[in-house]
């Protein structure tokens, strides 16, 4: 941290800046960590996070498929209104999402975050 403290800070925020801007930063020391990767992975198994992984992106991937196999007129409409309202400079752009859409979307990647994490776990086990 830099002890120039930012214009944007609350001044309740600027003790904690400067009291925080007065240690002196220290570099980890070796094998820290690997020693940190090894307690994270300690001996779990990641079998239950790929079977909750699968369980809530199947479905939800499922449904995505019938969506736009049976509504892809309206995907489409959709997809081009979220285009052009995020390169128009005002906010007057409409669409609509359906909410059950919006739902399917977020399990898929609460699921992409769950397999990511079980992926990541197996090299750091495998290294140790």
């Amino acid at each position: 941290m830099t002890r120039v403290a930012p214009e944007d800070l609350e001044p309740s925020e600027r003790r904690t800046h400067e009291l925080l801007s007065r240690v002196p930063p220290h570099a980890l020391p070796l094998g820290f960590r690997d020693a940190v990767m090894r307690r994270v992975s300690g001996g779990r198994l990641v079998a239950w996070e790929w079977i909750i992984a699968a369980a809530l992106a199947l479905p939800s991937l499922a449904f995505l498929a019938h969506q736009v196999a049976t509504r892809s007129d309206d995907f489409t409409a959709t997809l081009n209104n979220v285009m052009a309202a995020a390169s128009a400079e005002s906010a007057d752009a409409f669409f609509f999402i359906d909410g059950s859409t919006v739902l399917a979307l977020a399990l898929v990647g609460i699921a992409s975050l769950i397999a990511t994490h079980a992926a990541l776990i197996v090299p750091a086990r495998r290294t140790s």
